[in-house]
Formats: C-alpha cells, sequence, structure tokens
C-alpha cells in the first residue's frame, strides 16, 4: 500500500452517523480509510453539528459562513435554485465561497496532502482548483449529476468551469452518459482523463433475498415525483395490465411536485386497487421493500444513473429501465432485466407482463441481476476503483513535476 494523504472538498457530507445526506461520498472516504488514506473532509458547518469530528475513521472539518442562520444554503439540496433565485442568496454564495475558500486554504496548508479530490465542479471545485494550483498538488473532481447538468447554461459558468477543469487533473463521473455531457460542456478536457466511476450503494440494507412467494407479483418503483421520471408511463402501462386481467401490484416510492397529478391519474384510470404510493422512508425500510418485489421499474428520461436499479441488482430482483441517460450502463437486456425506447407504454406493458407469467424467466433475470451489481457496483470494488485513480494520479503528478 502506498501513504497517501487526500483532503476532500465538498459542499455535502454526512452530518452525522446515520444520515443520508452524500452518504455514497462518505461510503467511499471510509473505504479508503480502509486501505490506509488518510482523509480529511472540508465541509459546511450547520447548527447542531461538531465543527470537528470523525466518522468511521474519517476526520472532518466544518467552517461556518455568514448569514447560514438566515439563508442556509449548505444541505439543502437544491443550492443552485437558491442562489439563482435572489440576490440576496447570490451575496451569501460569494460569502459562502470565500469562507469555504479559506477554510480548504488553511486545512491543506496545514495539512499538506498528496491529492486534492472535489467532489462537484461547483462551488468545491472552484475553491479547490485555486487551491491545487497554489501548492501544486494534484486535483481530481467527481460529479455527480446536477453540477454537470449546469455546464453550458451560460457565459459565466462556461468560464467557471474552464477555470476547474483546466486545473483538473483527472474527473470522474457516475456515468456514461454524464461523461458525454461533460465532454461536450468542456470541450478541451482530455477524453482519457475523464473516467467513469459509479456511486456506492449501503450494502447492508439491500442483500439478496429469494422472490417473493406470492400469488400477486410486486412491482417497485422508486423516485422522485417529477415528469422527468416518467411515472405516468406506468400508471398507462399499468391500466394495459387491468384490461387483460392480470394480477399485479405497484409501489411507487417516493414525493415531489406531480404527487397530486400522478394520483388523480390513478384515480381516473381506476388504479386505486393496484397502485399504492408511499412516502420516502430509510434504506432499512426501502431495502424491505426491495424485497417484497418481484421487479424495479425505472423508465425515466436523461437519468444521471439510476442507482435503485443497482439497489434492485443486489437484491437480486430484475429490473426493467428506460434506455436514456445513466441507465444504459446497468441495465443489459436478457442479462439482468429489460430495456424498452423511452416512452414506449406497450413495451413497458409486455415487460411487465413476462414478470407476471414466466417464473422462470423472472429469476434467471434476478441473479443476473445479482451477479452484475456484484461485480460492477459493489463497495469494495468501487473503493478499489478509487484507491487506484488516487496512486495513478500522484504517481503522474510525481513524474511530471520530477522532469
Amino acid at each position: 500500500m502506498i501513504s497517501l494523504k487526500v483532503v476532500v472538498i465538498t459542499h455535502n457530507y454526512i452530518r452525522r452517523e446515520g444520515d443520508l445526506t452524500a452518504l455514497y461520498l462518505h461510503r467511499l472516504s471510509a473505504g479508503l480509510v480502509g486501505k490506509g488514506v488518510e482523509m480529511v473532509v472540508v465541509c459546511p458547518y450547520a447548527p447542531g453539528l461538531l465543527r470537528n469530528d470523525t466518522i468511521d475513521g474519517v476526520r472532518i472539518v466544518r467552517f461556518d459562513y455568514p448569514f447560514s442562520r438566515t439563508k442556509p444554503l449548505a444541505y439543502t439540496g437544491n443550492m443552485h435554485q437558491e442562489v439563482a433565485g435572489s440576490f440576496f442568496a447570490k451575496m451569501v454564495f460569494l460569502f459562502f465561497l470565500w469562507s469555504f475558500y479559506r477554510a480548504a486554504l488553511k486545512m491543506c496548508r496545514a495539512e499538506k496532502p498528496d491529492l486534492i479530490w472535489a467532489n462537484w465542479w461547483i462551488p468545491p471545485g472552484l475553491v479547490a482548483a485555486r487551491i491545487a494550483s497554489r501548492f501544486s498538488v494534484p486535483l481530481i473532481v467527481s460529479s455527480h449529476g446536477t453540477d454537470i447538468s449546469l455546464l453550458g447554461k451560460s457565459g459565466i459558468i462556461s468560464r467557471l468551469s474552464r477555470y476547474v477543469y483546466r486545473r483538473t487533473a483527472k474527473a470522474t463521473v457516475v456515468s456514461q452518459y454524464l461523461k458525454d455531457k461533460l465532454l461536450a460542456g468542456v470541450a478541451e478536457f482530455p477524453k482519457d482523463n475523464a473516467i467513469v466511476i459509479p456511486m456506492p450503494v449501503g450494502m447492508e440494507h439491500f442483500p439478496k433475498t429469494p422472490l417473493p412467494a406470492g400469488m400477486i407479483p410486486v412491482f417497485l418503483s422508486v423516485a422522485r415525483y417529477t415528469r422527468q421520471k416518467r411515472l405516468d408511463l406506468i400508471l398507462c402501462a399499468a391500466e394495459q395490465l387491468t384490461a387483460q386481467k392480470l394480477p399485479f401490484k405497484i409501489l411507487m416510492v417516493g414525493e415531489g411536485p406531480v404527487e397530486s397529478e400522478l394520483k388523480e391519474m390513478t384515480r381516473a384510470k381506476g388504479l386505486s386497487d393496484f397502485i399504492q404510493f408511499i412516502p420516502l422512508v430509510a434504506q432499512q425500510k426501502l431495502g424491505e421493500l426491495y424485497r417484497q418485489s418481484d421487479a424495479v421499474l425505472l423508465v425515466s428520461e436523461g437519468e444521471g444513473f439510476g442507482l435503485v436499479l443497482v439497489e434492485a441488482g443486489l437484491t437480486g430482483r430484475p429490473v426493467i429501465g428506460a434506455r436514456s441517460g445513466g441507465i444504459v450502463d446497468i441495465v443489459e437486456d436478457g442479462v439482468n432485466g429489460f430495456m424498452i425506447e423511452p416512452g414506449d407504454v406497450d413495451a413497458l406493458a409486455r415487460c411487465m407482463q413476462i414478470i407476471i407469467s414466466d417464473k422462470d424467466r423472472k429469476e434467471a433475470l434476478g441473479e443476473g441481476g445479482h451477479k452484475r451489481a456484484m461485480e460492477r457496483f459493489s463497495t469494495p470494488v468501487l473503493v478499489g476503483r478509487v484507491y487506484d485513480l488516487f496512486v495513478e494520479t500522484m504517481k503522474s503528478h510525481q513524474v511530471r513535476h520530477a522532469s
């Protein structure tokens, strides 16, 4: 093992043990600690948190910023909408950015890291790019979806992204779809320096279990209630199945702006006995819902990754996904589930009918899903890939500066 010290710069990190906020980032960080990497996280403070903390061997240093009580930006889940929404929020963001920079600069000056790892190119990447240049430390920037969608939105965003990626040694994204968007948004960034590394799943909550033995097949949808998720397609496919007198039930887990529309559509189509709407639940409860299900559905368009499909694979459930976004990285048609063209209700209904009527096919797809998930998306595998990337990046940096 090579000795490594890494400073993680992020605006989003778990606030305490059991928190779900950016939990995938903590899983990677804690896994890297297990490989002997010293991990120090610089992230925002919020009331009730410790300013200096350690969770699973990961040191966490939290910084405060002006107006954080009256206009909090961190941990809201919608920072860019907040900043875009008002002049006051823009001013707070500038204070936030300056405070972030000072805290990260102080930490890097004290720790002298071998590598800086920024998660999301904005705002952490802006902070990290300046510091990495100042200390001549290699920078890795990881994006998880939302920040990539901002690329090309405006002239200032384009200039800021070029500033960050000119100083970035390697960039990681969670799907090929996001890699393509990154390279299109920052055309001068070298293609070979953009790497797809998915986010890890909490495997302890999604163990493999036998498929349910009940007489009524259960489909599970876990998605935010937005138009982009195309949950209306699931309801339309369900209407076709009821016309064929097929037995089934659909659990729709989520919340969001079109919830009332979906419930009204369910009533209008006479599907109330077939569809159950469930509010968002904790990971442990979510794992139980997977185990109660026969298959998992995700038919959204422009999906950044498709984490629920990985969770389905870990539990041994076949999946049905739309050929769109990051879903194509997870679903292999006929191996771990079925792939349909976006918006194709008839195809979705046909695939659901196979799950309902063909027990052997359903079990084979579930086995294929578990094998694929363990080989490509398990936490140990992904921690190993990030560790190898860190070592490769550090060595390349040392060679360039030695010559």
